[in-house]
């Protein structure tokens, strides 16, 4: 106290002042950059949780949907056990054109995997409008039983270029027996 005392008043304020601004800088430094920092950690913390629990909302509506397609194919497996790939070919190429449309049917070697039977057969299709090449595609894809056009080869004809020659292969994906 007594060194106090020996202090003029305009050294006391400076010390004063001094002491506070001191005070100021420790409890600014020492308390609210690191407060406000942890802070801006945490803002940033936050907003990376929300956007990865928005990509995991998007793989579960991916998921779902992959489950729907799954369980519909399934399904369209299960309908089509007696199905026959020669037969359907025979049967849509008669209701789209006519029998001698159909030049050949090829089978291609029979596929298993995983409980799975893969049978293809290539075909050739001759002298077809566009209209008849158009609905037959239409045929294989709406067919009952799990039909995938693997390949297609569609030309002109060189006598009437009104008229199309397609070359196939057809598979059919079905259950092992």
């Amino acid at each position: 106290m007594r060194f106090w005392s020996q202090l003029s008043s305009r050294d006391r304020l400076a010390l004063i002042i001094g002491a506070v601004v001191v005070s100021l800088t420790a409890l600014i430094f020492g308390v609210i950059v690191p407060y406000q920092e942890s802070m801006d950690r945490l803002d940033s913390r936050i907003s990376l949780r929300q956007q990865q629990i928005r990509e995991i909302q998007v793989l579960q509506q991916e998921y779902r949907a992959l489950q729907r397609q799954i369980a519909e194919a399934e399904n369209r497996l299960a309908r089509s056990r007696n199905f026959s790939l020669f037969s359907f070919v025979e049967g849509t190429t008669a209701q789209v054109a006519t029998k001698e449309n159909l030049i050949y049917m090829r089978p291609q070697p029979t596929v298993t995997q995983d409980g799975y039977r893969e049978e293809s057969v290539e075909i050739r299709l001759d002298r077809l409008q566009l209209d008849q090449l158009v609905r037959f595609l239409y045929a294989v894809d709406s067919a009952e039983g799990y039909l995938q056009v693997k390949n297609l080869r569609v030309r002109t004809r060189f006598d009437d270029r009104t008229l199309l020659d397609a070359t196939m292969a057809i598979s059919y994906l079905g259950r092992s027996s």
